[in-house]
């Protein structure tokens, strides 16, 4: 928090606090109960220098990453464009409990075309938590909302260029860290077009399922626009803490692959409103991540919006932990086989 001081947007909650930092890509940095949320790398946030200043926080981004339309490659070189990686956000302005900034921007993608579009970032501060906290005893929580965008400015044919609102927040992995989703029809609702099948770190229930992200071993899954999800998270039991996040829409526009690979079957071969990436150990780091889709008028690409939330909530013993998880996935599905699927592998953001 004192490190940016002077140039970050701090609002205040009971238990919490958090930062809005339009000089590292617009970027939200957490705290509860005396508890840091999310993964920051503070050299990065001292010198930033590098081809991909990777932060840490809640960052906000063009999707796709990859494929012919791709936002982060330059023939087959992965790199993050300029005017996402060095170029700042402006406050459009800032109140106690809400602040926008945005940016105009230009980006070139895989195939070459050019998209200038406005880049814009609103933040409301919330005032309760989720409704499926309630039902346990907590010590504090964090709770906030985005509104991201991207308006295209110029006619654009969606066989030229697409475009989607992104967003990745990135937290600190150990052995106590376990993702999820709630989701109906778990086993179907996962697709794996990424990276290596993760294998036995899925586990089915009844309601959803679980992703042990401990920052081992790189992977990455979506979770299908058409599965209806209720909610992602994670839970820490090093820390009693438990996070949601919800990808509130809208829901319609077009959902299409964002993946990190060559998507040898087009840009419409996957269709997410949900992913979760899980790095290797020279980062130690998962990603719980919303994705929105492309609005497309009369084969014209407009842009993107999409409204996500994220809550934190530090719980008062383990056990209200155990007690969310029995009633949001359910029983435990017997183990099906494993079947592994190769891939390319890509850089962590």
């Amino acid at each position: 928090m004192a490190l940016k001081r002077e140039k970050a947007l701090r609002f205040q909650a009971d238990s919490a606090q958090c930062l809005l930092c339009p000089d590292m890509g617009g970027r939200i940095f957490g705290e509860c109960c005396g508890k840091n949320l999310h993964r920051i790398d503070l050299e990065c946030a001292r010198q930033p220098s590098a081809s991909f200043n990777n932060y840490g926080g809640n960052n906000f981004w063009p999707a796709p990453e990859g494929g012919k339309f791709g936002c982060n490659y330059r023939g087959n070189e992965w790199y993050v464009q300029k005017s996402i990686n060095e170029q700042p956000f402006q406050v459009v302005s800032a109140g106690k409990r809400a602040a926008v900034v945005g940016k105009e921007i230009k980006i070139v993608n895989r195939a070459g075309t050019l998209l200038a579009a406005t880049m814009r970032r609103e933040f409301t501060l919330l005032a309760k938590p989720p409704e499926c906290f309630n039902k346990q005893p907590l010590k504090g929580f964090l709770s906030y909302s985005t509104v991201d965008s991207f308006k295209v400015h110029d006619a654009v044919s969606a066989e030229q260029a697409l475009v989607a609102s992104w967003t990745l927040e990135q937290f600190e992995a150990t052995n106590d860290t376990l993702s999820f989703c709630v989701v109906p029809n778990s086993k179907s609702s996962i697709n794996f077009d990424f990276y290596e099948h993760p294998g036995d770190k899925i586990r089915y229930y009844e309601k959803g399922f679980t992703y042990r992200t401990d920052g081992r071993r790189k992977g990455q899954i979506g979770i299908k626009a058409r599965s209806k999800a209720l909610f992602i998270g994670f839970i820490d039991r090093g820390r009693n803490l438990v996070c949601l996040r919800q990808n509130l829409g809208p829901k319609d526009g077009t959902f299409f692959n964002i993946a990190d690979n060559d998507q040898p079957r087009g840009p419409y071969s996957a269709a997410d409103e949900y992913s979760i990436f899980n790095s290797d150990e020279t980062m130690q780091a998962f990603e719980l991540e919303t994705v929105g889709s492309a609005q497309i008028q009369d084969n014209v690409l407009k842009g993107s919006t999409m409204t996500s939330a994220t809550s934190f909530a530090v719980f008062e013993n383990p056990k209200h932990i155990d007690d969310f998880l029995d009633e949001y996935l359910g029983t435990i599905f017997t183990p099906s086989v494993w079947h592994k699927a190769g891939s390319k592998n890509h850089r962590a953001r």
